[in-house]
């Protein structure tokens, strides 16, 4: 496997405001990610019960990670000021799978 890394943003937002930013990810990050070189996959998950999203973002390499920078800082503004949270944003590597990029 090539070396794949995850652009990991996290955020709590009210739950009155969770509906929303979850609707608007699933309809606007895929496609929006889709035309970057380099793009995996988009995995975005909600604590049951909670107001505490992760999305994380899968990219080949450090140029599909550098491609999206542009796109990724912008969510975040989105997402911080709708929320009225800060955003979290980190890069990690991904040291295995079993099932998703096979």
């Amino acid at each position: 496997m090539s070396l794949v890394l995850a652009r990991v943003m996290t955020f709590y937002a009210a739950s009155d405001k969770i509906a929303d930013l979850v609707t608007a990810m699933r309809s606007e990050l895929p496609p929006r990610y889709e035309s970057i070189p380099g793009y995996r996959g988009i995995l975005v998950l909600e604590k049951p019960g909670g107001n505490h999203i992760i999305a994380i973002t899968f990219w080949d390499g450090q140029e599909g990670v550098e491609a999206s920078e542009d796109a990724a800082a912008d969510n975040a503004k989105r997402i911080g000021h709708a929320s009225g949270t800060t955003v979290s944003v980190h890069v990690y590597d991904v040291m295995g799978t079993s099932g998703l990029f096979d």
